[in-house]
């Protein structure tokens, strides 16, 4: 049964890993498939298998409606001129392109992930580094290996949130806070070692060492309140910690803070075609209203009502989505332009349309994986036999890889939480480990897969007009992702046998 049970899973890596079929084309089918193993081979009833699909839809709806608000809102500011004043104001700070990496890849596309999430920070960054003169590929690249440690509590805490959903996860946002503290801080140097390497021919090492302190900094700048803020929620931790490490950040270089006297550029010079119609605080103001009214809404005791669908199969219906703040913050600083409203709910709707139906088709099969226990044929679910298979003592350290695998495939940290959080906890179970800790590793896995993400790759191509060179780009970044997966299991292996 171990090798049906896994089948989902083997099906939907084969079409997208070997056949290079996208999630829009494979969801559906590997749905399919499922949906038969549940009938006939695990025999659960008819009202089992609707309700696990309804509870997949209503997961894929409300992650949806996140991305849907956010990236709406991102489109209004777009078209009113406060992203390319953001981006310009930004990389004003510095001539030096080692930090215009670091400032902009990781401290403002962490922002936008803890904003956006779902592949928002390479689309965005990517075409912005090339109007600043960095090389097509090493644009596409630098943001790709940014995207990985603010990723767990990217889009306002939706990879756990709705990720883990239905799971007990009270303590895994701080036990991924810690994990990526410890490792993520190193991400702005592994940023600086790529960069220079792909883009210098000569004392390469020189321009990497002079940067080692400045980049640990600027990894800290942003880990340090990141991980304070994970002990009390998972909606906060990469949006405020990106908005704490920004200014910190800006002001660090300002001062030249443990700066190399050295300023690195390249070889050929560019003109930057940016311009600034708003100033720096008037640019971030909508960003920080949404800030504002989440931390409200945190602080507001509301009862979120849970509903049961089927007995043993409930869901909580959540009212006060995230993304529609961001949708009434953007129609409100947007009021007197309502064509930038019409037009950017227009686009927004058009890009998620292939989204949402992805989405629902993997929360769906997974839900049915899950629920599989509820039949007549006397059958463990399909998760619960998967989770024989990574029944050893090496789980801490493969738990992480797991995640990654989970990204890589589905472009989103949500989803590789969706596949593989409840077979990763139970496998915690049967091994008598800390379920929890477990779980942090997979989130932070999933995020680290971004780096790697096929879908963000693809998407960051297509911002700067780059096309086919998907299999380059991976095998860039496959060693600084390799590099944070090693460092993560590590970190795993001490949590769970020491601590």
């Amino acid at each position: 049964m171990l090798l049906l049970s896994l089948l989902p899973i083997i099906i939907i890596l084969v079409l997208v890993v070997l056949f290079r079929k996208s999630l829009f084309f494979s969801a559906p089918l590997t749905f399919i498939l499922t949906l038969f193993l549940s009938l006939f081979v695990w025999k659960m009833s008819a009202g089992y298998v609707l309700a696990s699909s309804l509870r997949g839809l209503f997961i894929a709806v409300e992650i949806t409606l996140i991305v849907f608000g956010a990236i709406f809102f991102l489109e209004v500011m777009k078209r009113k001129g406060l992203m390319e004043s953001i981006e310009y104001h930004l990389s004003k700070v510095s001539s030096d392109r080692r930090v215009q990496a670091i400032l902009l890849a990781w401290m403002f596309g962490s922002f936008l992930e803890g904003a956006a999430g779902f592949g928002t920070p390479a689309a965005i960054v990517a075409p912005l580094l090339v109007a600043i003169g960095f090389p097509v590929i090493t644009a596409v690249v630098v943001p790709l290996i940014a995207n990985s440690a603010s990723v767990a509590f990217g889009a306002v805490g939706t990879p756990i949130g709705l990720g883990l959903s239905g799971l007990n996860a009270a303590n895994v946002p701080f036990y991924v806070g810690l994990t990526n503290l410890i490792v993520g801080t190193f991400v702005p140097l592994m940023i600086v070692a790529v960069l220079v390497i792909l883009n210098s021919k000569t004392k390469k090492w020189e321009h990497i060492k002079e940067m080692i302190p400045f980049s640990l900094i600027a990894g800290l700048c942003f880990t340090v309140p990141y991980f304070i803020l994970s002990i009390f929620s998972p909606e906060f931790p990469t949006l405020l910690g990106a908005l704490i490490g920004l200014p910190l950040l800006i002001f660090l270089i300002k001062k030249k803070f443990l700066l190399p006297a050295h300023i690195w550029t390249f070889e050929s010079k560019r003109k930057v075609h940016l311009k600034a119609k708003f100033g720096f605080f008037k640019s971030f103001l909508p960003y920080i209203v949404v800030v504002l009214l989440l931390v409200v809404i945190k602080f507001i005791p509301l009862k979120i009502p849970e509903y049961e669908i089927i007995t043993g199969i409930s869901q909580n219906l959540n009212f006060f989505n995230p993304g529609v703040l961001f949708i009434i913050v953007a129609v409100f600083f947007s009021f007197k332009y309502s064509n930038y409203i019409k037009s950017s709910f227009t686009d927004s709707f058009f890009k998620l349309e292939k989204a949402f139906l992805t989405l629902f088709f993997i929360s769906a099969f997974v839900q049915l994986m899950a629920n599989t226990n509820f039949n007549v044929s006397g059958l463990g679910s399909m998760v619960g036999i998967m989770s024989e298979f990574a029944k050893t003592s090496a789980l801490p350290f493969i738990a992480p890889f797991i995640g990654a695998l989970g990204a890589f495939i589905a472009g989103s940290a949500t989803v590789s939480n969706l596949l593989f959080g409840k077979f990763q906890a139970q496998s915690a179970a049967l091994l008598g480990m800390d379920t929890q800790k477990i779980l942090a590793l997979q989130v932070v896995g999933a995020g680290t897969g971004n780096m790697i993400a096929l879908n963000n790759i693809v998407a960051a191509q297509a911002t700067v007009k780059m096309h086919g060179q998907e299999e380059r780009i991976i095998k860039i970044n496959i060693i600084p992702c390799l590099i944070y997966l090693v460092l993560a299991g590590l970190v795993g292996m001490v949590l769970v046998y020491l601590f």
